[in-house]
Protein backbone atom coordinates (compact mmCIF):
# COMPACT_ATOMS: atom_id res chain seq x y z
CA UNK A 1 0.00 0.00 0.00
CA UNK A 2 1.31 3.44 -0.96
CA UNK A 3 0.60 6.32 1.43
CA UNK A 4 -0.31 9.84 0.39
CA UNK A 5 2.80 11.98 -0.20
CA UNK A 6 1.06 15.06 1.25
CA UNK A 7 -0.67 13.93 4.47
CA UNK A 8 1.17 10.59 4.85
CA UNK A 9 -1.92 9.17 6.64
CA UNK A 10 -4.28 7.74 4.01
CA UNK A 11 -3.81 5.38 1.10
CA UNK A 12 -2.83 7.06 -2.18
CA UNK A 13 -5.62 6.57 -4.72
CA UNK A 14 -4.62 9.28 -7.20
CA UNK A 15 -1.39 8.84 -9.12
CA UNK A 16 -0.43 11.99 -10.97
CA UNK A 17 2.53 12.42 -13.33
CA UNK A 18 3.56 15.89 -14.41
CA UNK A 19 6.21 16.68 -17.00
CA UNK A 20 7.50 20.25 -17.09
CA UNK A 21 10.49 21.17 -19.28
CA UNK A 22 11.37 17.49 -19.62
CA UNK A 23 11.38 16.98 -15.83
CA UNK A 24 9.07 14.14 -14.75
CA UNK A 25 7.46 14.30 -11.31
CA UNK A 26 5.27 11.54 -9.87
CA UNK A 27 2.82 12.41 -7.13
CA UNK A 28 0.79 9.84 -5.18
CA UNK A 29 -1.99 11.35 -3.08
CA UNK A 30 -5.21 10.36 -1.35
CA UNK A 31 -8.62 11.53 -2.62
CA UNK A 32 -8.97 14.17 0.12
CA UNK A 33 -5.58 15.80 -0.57
CA UNK A 34 -6.14 15.61 -4.33
CA UNK A 35 -9.34 17.62 -3.90
CA UNK A 36 -7.86 20.02 -1.36
CA UNK A 37 -4.72 20.75 -3.39
CA UNK A 38 -6.56 21.03 -6.68
CA UNK A 39 -5.22 17.98 -8.49
CA UNK A 40 -7.87 17.84 -11.20
CA UNK A 41 -8.01 15.59 -14.19
CA UNK A 42 -9.72 17.28 -17.11
CA UNK A 43 -11.25 14.64 -19.41
CA UNK A 44 -10.50 16.60 -22.57
CA UNK A 45 -6.92 17.34 -21.49
CA UNK A 46 -6.38 13.68 -20.66
CA UNK A 47 -7.69 12.50 -24.02
CA UNK A 48 -5.92 15.17 -26.05
CA UNK A 49 -2.69 14.41 -24.22
CA UNK A 50 -2.99 10.68 -24.87
CA UNK A 51 -3.74 11.24 -28.54
CA UNK A 52 -1.07 13.91 -29.01
CA UNK A 53 -3.50 16.65 -30.00
CA UNK A 54 -2.79 20.33 -29.36
CA UNK A 55 -4.93 21.04 -26.29
CA UNK A 56 -4.41 24.83 -26.44
CA UNK A 57 -6.20 24.97 -29.77
CA UNK A 58 -9.17 23.05 -28.33
CA UNK A 59 -9.36 25.37 -25.29
CA UNK A 60 -9.63 28.39 -27.57
CA UNK A 61 -12.46 26.74 -29.49
CA UNK A 62 -14.30 25.65 -26.32
CA UNK A 63 -14.17 29.04 -24.62
CA UNK A 64 -16.37 30.59 -27.31
CA UNK A 65 -19.24 28.07 -27.30
CA UNK A 66 -21.90 28.45 -24.60
CA UNK A 67 -25.42 26.98 -24.35
CA UNK A 68 -28.02 29.76 -24.66
CA UNK A 69 -30.54 27.89 -22.52
CA UNK A 70 -28.51 26.89 -19.46
CA UNK A 71 -25.22 28.75 -19.97
CA UNK A 72 -23.08 25.60 -19.83
CA UNK A 73 -19.69 25.48 -21.56
CA UNK A 74 -17.57 22.51 -22.62
CA UNK A 75 -15.34 23.37 -19.64
CA UNK A 76 -18.37 22.82 -17.35
CA UNK A 77 -19.00 19.49 -19.04
CA UNK A 78 -15.40 18.43 -18.38
CA UNK A 79 -15.76 19.31 -14.70
CA UNK A 80 -19.11 17.57 -14.13
CA UNK A 81 -19.20 14.92 -16.83
CA UNK A 82 -22.83 15.83 -17.55
CA UNK A 83 -24.67 18.04 -20.03
CA UNK A 84 -26.66 20.93 -18.54
CA UNK A 85 -29.84 20.51 -20.61
CA UNK A 86 -31.18 18.95 -23.80
CA UNK A 87 -30.11 21.97 -25.84
CA UNK A 88 -26.45 21.33 -24.91
CA UNK A 89 -26.44 18.27 -27.17
CA UNK A 90 -27.28 20.51 -30.14
CA UNK A 91 -24.93 23.33 -29.12
CA UNK A 92 -21.94 21.05 -28.47
CA UNK A 93 -22.75 18.53 -31.23
CA UNK A 94 -19.72 19.31 -33.37
CA UNK A 95 -17.17 19.26 -30.56
CA UNK A 96 -18.69 16.08 -29.07
CA UNK A 97 -18.56 14.33 -32.45
CA UNK A 98 -14.91 15.32 -32.85
CA UNK A 99 -14.19 13.98 -29.37
CA UNK A 100 -16.05 10.71 -30.04
CA UNK A 101 -14.25 10.29 -33.35
CA UNK A 102 -10.89 10.73 -31.62
CA UNK A 103 -11.79 8.29 -28.84
CA UNK A 104 -13.65 5.60 -30.78
CA UNK A 105 -12.52 6.24 -34.34
CA UNK A 106 -16.11 6.75 -35.48
CA UNK A 107 -19.40 8.31 -34.40
CA UNK A 108 -21.48 5.34 -35.59
CA UNK A 109 -21.94 2.11 -33.67
CA UNK A 110 -19.97 -0.71 -35.31
CA UNK A 111 -20.43 -3.45 -32.72
CA UNK A 112 -22.73 -6.45 -32.57
CA UNK A 113 -26.36 -6.08 -33.55
CA UNK A 114 -29.34 -8.39 -33.04
CA UNK A 115 -29.69 -10.98 -35.82
CA UNK A 116 -33.15 -9.75 -36.84
CA UNK A 117 -31.70 -6.28 -37.65
CA UNK A 118 -28.48 -7.47 -39.26
CA UNK A 119 -29.89 -7.90 -42.78
CA UNK A 120 -31.60 -4.50 -42.69
CA UNK A 121 -28.41 -2.80 -41.50
CA UNK A 122 -26.33 -4.49 -44.21
CA UNK A 123 -28.92 -3.39 -46.75
CA UNK A 124 -28.85 0.20 -45.45
CA UNK A 125 -25.03 0.29 -45.56
CA UNK A 126 -25.07 -1.05 -49.13
CA UNK A 127 -27.59 1.63 -50.16
CA UNK A 128 -25.43 4.31 -48.55
CA UNK A 129 -22.37 3.02 -50.40
CA UNK A 130 -24.30 2.90 -53.70
CA UNK A 131 -25.50 6.49 -53.25
CA UNK A 132 -21.89 7.63 -52.92
CA UNK A 133 -20.98 5.69 -56.06
CA UNK A 134 -23.97 7.23 -57.85
CA UNK A 135 -22.84 10.74 -56.96
CA UNK A 136 -19.36 9.95 -58.27
CA UNK A 137 -20.75 8.53 -61.53
CA UNK A 138 -22.88 11.62 -62.06
CA UNK A 139 -19.90 13.86 -61.30
CA UNK A 140 -17.75 12.02 -63.85
CA UNK A 141 -20.68 11.85 -66.33
CA UNK A 142 -20.73 8.03 -66.38
CA UNK A 143 -24.49 7.92 -66.89
CA UNK A 144 -24.75 4.24 -67.90
CA UNK A 145 -23.20 3.09 -64.63
CA UNK A 146 -25.28 5.70 -62.78
CA UNK A 147 -28.47 4.17 -64.22
CA UNK A 148 -27.36 0.70 -63.09
CA UNK A 149 -26.62 1.97 -59.60
CA UNK A 150 -29.96 3.84 -59.49
CA UNK A 151 -31.79 0.62 -60.40
CA UNK A 152 -29.92 -1.33 -57.72
CA UNK A 153 -30.81 1.31 -55.12
CA UNK A 154 -34.48 1.12 -56.17
CA UNK A 155 -34.36 -2.67 -55.90
CA UNK A 156 -32.80 -2.57 -52.43
CA UNK A 157 -35.27 0.06 -51.19
CA UNK A 158 -38.22 -1.82 -52.73
CA UNK A 159 -39.22 1.04 -55.02
CA UNK A 160 -41.03 0.30 -58.28
CA UNK A 161 -38.94 0.31 -61.42
CA UNK A 162 -35.89 -1.30 -59.86
CA UNK A 163 -34.31 -4.12 -61.83
CA UNK A 164 -34.38 -7.57 -60.28
CA UNK A 165 -30.94 -9.04 -59.55
CA UNK A 166 -32.02 -12.54 -58.55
Amino acid sequence: MTFCQICRKREAKVHYTRIINGQKTDLHVCNECAGAYGVKIDLNSLITGLLGIDGDQMVKQRAVVRCDRCGMTVEDFNRTGKMGCGTCYEVFQESMQELLTRIHGNTRHRGKIPIKFELKQKNDLRIEELKKQLEECIRTENYERAAQIRDEIKFLTGERGGRSYE
